[in-house]
């Protein structure tokens, strides 16, 4: 079933951002819309809907039609579940929903039942949206296939047990409540991953990154009837050799000890974990996927085993290994960041040949480029035919001698005070210096976990990527990112890398003007990714705020409280996972105080300012 592929062009119509980032290569570029830095700032709320629970991922746009789902649904049975929605985007009205019982499945390790990703809502060629599907996969470890209509379940297929019927033999619960390990329980494989859409195929990823016992995998699904294509284990077996596709350790196929078109792996992998958290990237020219990697288990300083902390492509159609690249520990901030996880979904792009002037490259032809972020805060561009690094950037400041800032990325240890029982943290001291946080492994929670949005510009120099910057605003150490010295967002040419935006005078140096909101508000970070349109970009940030800024310089051009954080541990938590665009409309949703948890923003473009 092939798909209405989205515009290209910034006129009419408009392009549908139809799954994760708006298109198969998560470019986070929208078209079709009147929405400009000269009347963004007449964008206005239309409606604030509660839909009876939390929403931590971006909404998808089609014809119309919001379609978004909750981490916890009130409407589930004893709030055991979750649902997603199909909304009016004109009206605000839910015209759909679909809800699920958690019942006796096992909720994710963070407490969430329903759902994280952004859903995939595919059209046919030559249909209409009611002719066409919705894809999805859940925090129970089921992916789920709805009528594009009215929400009705076309097929729902288990990644976590058994089912031949669909040729899917994995039943992936070692060491989980449904089957521990000597008395000891780890979190559920569970699905963050949002759908990719390709071929007549999704792709999605599933596991669990701190369980020793579990095992993280790709499956490609035929998107017609829910029948397993192929599925790849994305932890290495063995060290000298790839996994091949269908190869699966011995563990996840009990009690089927040779299930028709697999082999089976009967040795003790080199890891577990590398988890795909992210959603997977498709290149329809490459015919390749994909795919960012979290820490292995057991985890150490870079470099660590198998297919951990990179990004690994595989074959389309058969997923056959294609190549993998690991985060290099040069590029940490600290050499002591451990857990480099790869939890941003890369963005694939082309650039033409005539700009091609990195060293390695044809300067005659074009060249697709990878592009993502890692949460040691560097930025790489990768070939993406090769996997070989172009250009790698560092985007947490240093001083302007290049000296590590002492509160960017601080990481403290457990004996500064002398009371402490050991292994405890002691009392929080900002303060760290740098060569107690060099010194002490920990985890960087200023890095990256965005997905880039593009903008390709209209003469030389104006290509450029928009990356949000900070993690979790619940760490003890250090929640958010170094507001004074870091901006929520990173604008950066998607050429040399180097910053866009003019910078002030201090030291280090920060966007002089993005600068309110930017360096501002305590820990505010941008765990997000932006949108583009025209010459504006959109972010929204753990202060549960939406800007939109003007491309060329920065200059804030609008803004708006989506909600309120929670007040939660380490002075508030919250969220709001990026906006899409369609046409005049801006949509984000979020997880904030009250409103049972949270709220589904909807902006519309003045009328009588260009609007339609």
């Amino acid at each position: 079933m092939p798909v209405v592929p989205p515009s290209t062009g910034d006129a009419s119509p408009k392009s549908n951002w139809w799954m994760y980032h708006g298109d198969p290569g998560h470019t986070g570029h929208a078209s079709g819309s009147h929405i400009t830095s000269g009347n963004a700032a007449s964008l206005e709320l239309l409606y604030r809907i509660q839909l009876g629970g939390p929403v931590v991922s971006v909404p998808a746009i089609v014809d119309g039609f919001v379609f978004v789902g909750l981490a916890n649904s009130h409407e589930a049975e004893n709030s055991n579940g979750g649902a997603l929605f199909k909304i009016d985007i004109a009206t605000g009205a839910i015209v759909a929903k679909f809800i699920w019982n958690l019942g006796t499945d096992l909720r994710d390790g963070h407490g969430f039942t329903g759902m994280g990703c952004t859903p995939a809502v595919v059209v046919p060629e030559g249909g209409t949206l009611d002719d066409g599907k919705v894809y999805f996969s859940a925090f129970n470890g089921k992916v789920y296939c709805l009528s594009a209509r009215d929400l009705a379940q076309i097929w729902g297929l288990d990644l976590r047990h058994q089912d031949l019927s669909r040729n899917q033999p994995v039943t992936n619960i070692l060491g989980t409540a449904e089957k521990p390990v000597d008395g000891q329980t780890c979190s559920p494989a569970a699905g963050w991953s949002s759908p990719v859409f390709a071929g007549g195929k999704i792709y999605v990823g599933i596991g669990e990154g701190e369980s020793p016992y579990l095992y993280s995998f790709i499956f490609a699904i035929e998107a017609e009837t829910g029948r397993v294509a192929w599925v790849y284990c994305t932890c290495r077996f063995e060290a000298g050799r790839n996994n091949l596709p269908n190869e699966l350790p011995k563990s996840v196929v009990y009690p089927v000890t040779d299930p028709a078109g697999f082999t089976v792996f009967d040795g003790e992998a080199l890891v577990r974990g590398c988890s795909v958290w992210c959603s997977i990237a498709y290149d329809e020219g490459l015919g390749r996927i994909f795919a960012g990697t979290g820490n292995a288990v057991p985890d150490g300083a870079l470099p660590t085993a198998g297919y951990s902390n990179g990004v690994i492509s595989l074959g389309a159609e058969d997923g056959r290994f294609a190549g993998f690249f690991q985060v290099p520990a040069f590029s940490n901030y600290r050499p002591s960041d451990n857990d480099i996880d790869v939890g941003a979904s890369p963005t694939i792009f082309r650039r033409a040949g005539v700009n091609n002037q990195w060293p390695g490259t044809n300067p005659t032809t074009d060249l697709t480029i990878l592009g993502f972020g890692c949460k040691n805060g560097s930025y790489f561009l990768l070939n993406a035919a090769s996997m070989q690094l172009i250009s790698w950037r560092q985007l947490l400041p240093y001083y302007d001698n290049g000296l590590q800032i002492p509160t960017v990325d601080p990481h403290q240890g457990t004996t500064q005070d002398a009371s402490a029982e050991p292994g405890v943290h002691a009392p929080l001291n900002p303060r760290v210096t740098n060569a107690e946080s060099n010194a002490t492994q920990g985890e960087c929670y200023h890095g990256t976990y965005s997905c880039a949005a593009i903008s390709p510009g209209s003469g030389p120099g104006q290509a450029r990527l928009f990356v949000g910057m900070g993690g979790a605003d619940y760490n003890f150490v250090a929640s958010g990112i170094d507001f004074e010295s870091t901006p929520f967002m990173r604008a950066i040419d998607w050429n040399t890398m180097a910053d866009v935006w003019p910078f002030d005078d201090n030291d280090p140096k920060r966007y002089a003007k993005a600068m309110p909101p930017m360096y501002t508000n305590a820990g505010e970070c941008g765990l997000s990714s932006p949108a583009v349109v025209n010459d504006v970009v959109f972010c929204t940030t753990s202060n549960v705020m939406i800007y939109a800024f003007d491309t060329k310089d920065g200059t804030m051009l609008w803004s708006f409280p989506i909600g309120s954080q929670t007040q939660g541990y380490t002075g508030g938590y919250g969220f709001s996972m990026g906006p899409a665009v369609w046409g005049d409309y801006v949509v984000a949703g979020a997880l904030v105080m009250g409103r049972d948890g949270g709220t589904l923003a909807i902006f519309r473009l003045k009328p009588d300012k260009g609007g339609q």
